[in-house]
């Protein structure tokens, strides 16, 4: 997808900056392009005081364009268009099956079909579409990605950007910005692929199958919900939890009573620690069992559909994939190999205010603002 609204991409420019924002934080990636390379140019992270962003829509429009005017002039950016990610329940996407036809037919069609499989009114909405293809070989029907978001809460985000002194200049669905930032450039295991980026309040699903994104939700599970989970495992402040969400020494195993027991052979923890911990880690199974259950249904989903194929492999991202052994308890509980995604990976050289070894930190948190960033 790279355009709603109207607001189209023009081509990459020299500096593209691809905006990411959530109720945690705003991300933002620039890029240069060098030949056939991507080159990272600048990289800024402000955390968003709570209210401005409310599952995935403007809650306090005249308080986000302060944040975002304020985060703008403490950096360094080149130009004032940015690319914005959305992601709430007022965007909706859909592989739906037409028969081959001409470009412009094919636009007419689905304008007439849509109704049927967009929740909202349509002159309330904008849509984009994108054919994939056949639907299987020798097959005369076409896959087609249609992606539908309400008008008006795409309006206030851009209107918030506008706010600030910014020029939204193209919108795209988070999910489906993962494919061009999380997914390797050679796969090699058979199969589709599974990208999730675990953000603050929720978490962004796509499966891609040859390259193509076929599958685009959302599950209602994000960070947050893994530092409530700590704070009522271990009775602590929301505050407190969300330190202990990061504590290198809660990492979740799939082997819990091994990774139990060496715990509690740690000489450098006493017992309180020790119990915190234990208690900290309980929360966290929680949140993560929580969580694969919800991938699990989507998977499922996917399964019914025509042409799905088997999900093979999975890339975390997102601040959820900053939690220490994550991918590996959450692999095991999916039964499906898992591992970070490198969205960093994409770029030849780093040119950026941030050196090497902080950007290889902030990696996981950068997957969507980087897929924006690299948008043709």
């Amino acid at each position: 997808m790279n355009r709603l609204g109207g607001m189209g991409r023009f081509g990459l420019r020299a500096q593209a900056v691809g905006l990411d924002m959530d109720h945690g934080a705003l991300k933002a990636v620039q890029a240069s392009r060098s030949g056939d390379d991507y080159i990272l140019q600048h990289v800024g992270y402000h955390q968003l005081p709570p209210g401005a962003i409310v599952e995935g829509e403007v809650a306090d429009h005249d308080l986000l364009a302060a944040e975002l005017k304020n985060f703008w002039e403490s950096h360094s950016f080149k130009g004032k268009d940015v690319y914005l990610g959305i992601a709430n329940q007022k965007v909706v996407v859909r592989l739906l099956p037409f028969p081959r036809m001409a470009p412009e037919d094919l636009k007419s069609a689905i304008g007439f079909e849509a109704q049927e499989h967009i929740p909202m009114p349509l002159e309330e909405a904008v849509m984009d579409y994108v054919a994939l293809g056949p639907q299987s070989e020798g097959s005369d029907l076409d896959r087609v990605l249609v992606v539908a978001a309400q008008r008006d809460m795409i309006e206030r985000y851009a209107s918030a950007v506008r706010v600030a002194g910014l020029r939204p200049v193209g919108i795209d669905v988070k999910a489906l910005s993962l494919v061009r930032s999380t997914l390797p450039e050679a796969l090699f295991e058979e199969g589709d692929t599974m990208l999730l980026d675990i953000g603050s309040e929720m978490t962004n699903v796509v499966i891609s199958q040859g390259g193509n994104p076929i599958l685009a939700s959302l599950i209602p599970t994000g960070a947050i919900h893994f530092t409530r989970a700590i704070a009522e495992a271990a009775d602590l402040p929301e505050e407190e939890a969300d330190k202990q969400l990061m504590n290198p020494k809660v990492k979740l195993d799939s082997n819990l009573e091994l990774q139990g027991e060496e715990s509690l052979e740690d000489e450098e923890s006493d017992e309180a620690e020790r119990a915190l911990l234990y208690d900290v880690r309980r929360g966290l199974e929680e949140a993560t069992q929580t969580l694969a259950e919800d991938v699990q249904r989507s998977i499922e989903y996917y399964y019914s559909q025509a042409g799905a194929q088997e999900v093979s492999q999975v890339f975390i991202s997102g601040e959820g994939a900053l939690v220490s052994g994550l991918e590996n308890y959450l692999g095991e509980l999916l039964g499906i190999a898992t591992q970070r995604g490198r969205p960093l990976e994409k770029f030849a050289a780093n040119r950026s205010n941030v050196a090497d070894e902080q950007i290889r930190v902030m990696e996981p948190v950068l997957a969507v603002a980087v897929g924006l960033a690299l948008e043709e």
